[in-house]
C-alpha cells in the first residue's frame, strides 16, 4: 500500500479519534469531514480512463499452437 494512503487513514483515524474525545455532534462534523475528504481524493486520483480489460485478447487454439511452435 502506498505511503500517501497510509497517512491518508491515520489522518482520518486520528480525526475521529480526536472529535470522539470532544463529544458526539463534533464526530457527526467528523464523519461528514471524512466523507468528503475521501470523495476529493477519489476524484483527484481518477484518470478519467475508467478500468482496463484483464484480458486483451482470447487466445483461440491457432494462437496457442502457433505461440508454442515459435516458442520449441
Amino acid at each position: 500500500m502506498r505511503s500517501s494512503v497510509l497517512l491518508l487513514i491515520a489522518s482520518l483515524a486520528g480525526v475521529l479519534g480526536g472529535a470522539a474525545l470532544i463529544g458526539l455532534p463534533a464526530l457527526g462534523g467528523a464523519v461528514i469531514f471524512d466523507s468528503l475528504a475521501l470523495g476529493v481524493y477519489a476524484l483527484l486520483h481518477d484518470d478519467g480512463t475508467g478500468a482496463q480489460p484483464a484480458v486483451h485478447e482470447v487466445p483461440t487454439v491457432a494462437s496457442v499452437l502457433e505461440r508454442a511452435r515459435r516458442a520449441a
